[in-house]
């Protein structure tokens, strides 16, 4: 899948999805894309990283050519031994200069020019300031004063409140749209729909890289009750497609789950975040799985589905954790993976998280999640350490040993647990996005697989973001939005009810 982007001759920004259809936002317009996992937007932030990268950082528009477009990504693009004047002139640095000879940077110039920036952007950030040292209020700051010190006409923001708390979410967003009067126009990639209502003056629902609704701010302009009514449409327009299972199996019903022997039980169980020791990745979190069930567990990014299999799992994600975990009745210990695996667990995941301490040379060398506490203490990890297994030489590097230490790609390896696990000795499969770049084919015998382990009378849980998957292959689907369970619905139910669940902003 393949987008384009073009930029309109107005100033504004404008991409064009692999089905055809064009997002974008018109000099001093503001426009939130909804859409969930997989919708397609993950492609759109890869193409333009592409285009800026190929040739867009500089100040292009103010130097006659194609308007500069600037991404703010999730991950901050901060380097924290700089100050507050180098990160926002980083690549793009003030100039001393004799007649055509460059004479090393105009620091004075670079601090004033800075100072200018923040003060228009109702920052109280001095230019000296260490950005060790800044909160994520203010490291967006920084991040939307490097795009104005370029010059951008354009923006493009992903989830830019995914860390902010309410107070500092209002202020950001007001300090966006005092951006829009300079003619910048504004595109913002969430899956907060309530909250884009807040801000936007349209918003566009992206699914599998279409186009499809769009929504003027004179739709919900008449108050809460309209504003409700619209986020209610844009729920389902986000997964209101025909579930694509290529394997059938008959849904057994709640009151027959609850004759069935119970094998898993998790109670109140919470891990804090490895990258902030006071927030919670799982909060307070319940799960009871029967024998003979397929149990799934939903979310959008950073909901905690994984994050809550990986912590009952040798602790393998998060800090601190806490809560019991239950096997057939009797309390088991699983602070280990090989306690877990004893007590008649399995996990395996197509794309398990994994922090990376990144050396020089981009080297990245991974590390537990016990270790991480004292190594962001040190400075030698922060949240945009979290990096794919392809991102820099050292991860090639990895990825490389990886491949020559195993036999087959984790999607083949899961295919062959999926099918050995009935006559195992373990009692409940644990799975990561299992069908994550399979093959319909592929999907197909992961989906016959499972149904096998479930008439042997084992369990299988699985945390995923395919929500459509999860209707059609589960007895019951789990809801999470941060970290806590919201409810749950029955497999095959409508897949509106299911957003309501997992999209809670």
């Amino acid at each position: 899948m393949s987008s384009g982007m073009s930029n309109p001759t107005d100033g504004g920004v404008q991409f064009t999805l692999a089905t055809g259809d064009v997002i974008g936002a018109a000099a001093g317009e503001l426009v939130a894309v909804c859409g969930e996992n997989g919708s397609g937007l993950d492609v759109v932030l890869r193409e333009v990283t592409d285009r800026i990268v190929a040739g867009g950082t500089a100040s292009a528009a103010s130097a006659g050519g194609m308007p500069a477009t600037a991404l703010i990504g999730i991950r901050r693009g901060i380097s924290p031994n700089f100050d507050v004047a180098e990160n926002v002139f980083l690549g793009n640095e003030r100039k001393k200069r004799l007649g055509p000879f460059p004479l090393g940077i105009d620091w004075e110039g670079t601090r004033a020019a800075t100072a200018e920036i923040l003060k228009g952007l109702g920052s109280e950030l001095t230019p000296g300031m260490r950005a060790r040292e800044l909160g994520e209020y203010d490291r967006l700051i920084v991040e939307l004063a490097r795009a104005l010190a370029r010059s951008a006409t354009s923006i493009v923001l992903d989830e830019p409140a995914a860390r902010l708390g309410e107070a500092d979410t209002g202020r950001f967003f007001r300090v966006l749209r005092s951006v829009l009067d300079r003619g910048v126009a504004v595109l913002v990639l969430t899956q907060k729909p309530r909250q884009a209502l807040g801000y936007a003056d349209r918003l566009v629902v992206v699914r599998d890289s279409a186009v499809v609704a769009e929504h003027p701010r004179s739709e919900w302009a008449d108050g809460a009750a309209a504003a409700e009514r619209v986020r209610a449409h844009i729920l389902r327009e986000l997964v209101d497609r025909q579930p694509g299972v290529a394997a059938e199996r008959e849904l057994a019903s709640a009151e027959q789950a609850a004759t069935r022997p119970e094998l898993l039980r998790i109670t109140d169980w919470s891990a804090h975040d490895p990258l902030d020791p006071d927030a919670l990745l799982v909060d307070g979190a319940d799960l009871v799985v029967h024998a003979g069930e397929i149990v799934g567990i939903a979310g959008l990014r950073r909901a905690g589905a994984q994050a809550l299999l990986l912590s009952v799992y040798g602790n393998s994600a998060g800090t601190r954790p806490s809560g019991t975990a239950s096997v057939r009745g009797a309390v088991v210990k699983t602070e280990t993976v090989e306690q877990a695996i004893a007590a008649g667990l399995f996990f395996a995941s197509t794309d398990a998280p994994q922090y990376r301490v990144r050396f020089v040379g981009g080297i990245a060398v991974p590390v537990s999640s016990s270790k991480l506490p004292g190594l962001v203490k040190a400075g030698l990890v922060d949240r945009d350490s979290d990096l794919g297994p392809g991102d820099g030489w050292g991860g090639k590097l990895l990825g490389a040993v990886r491949s020559l230490s195993r036999e087959g790609s984790q999607g083949d390896q899961i295919r062959g647990l999926v099918k050995e696990f009935a006559a195992s000795d373990r009692q409940v499969l644990l799975l990561g996005d299992p069908t994550a770049g399979a093959t319909p084919a592929e999907r197909a015998e992961v989906h016959a697989g499972l149904a096998r382990i479930a008439r042997s009378g084992k369990a299988v849980v699985i945390a995923s973001t395919d929500l459509a998957e999860l209707l059609g292959v589960c007895d019951r689907v789990i809801g999470m939005s941060a970290g806590r369970v919201t409810g749950e619905v029955p497999g095959a139910s409508d897949p509106a009810l299911l957003a309501a669940l997992i999209v809670r902003d």
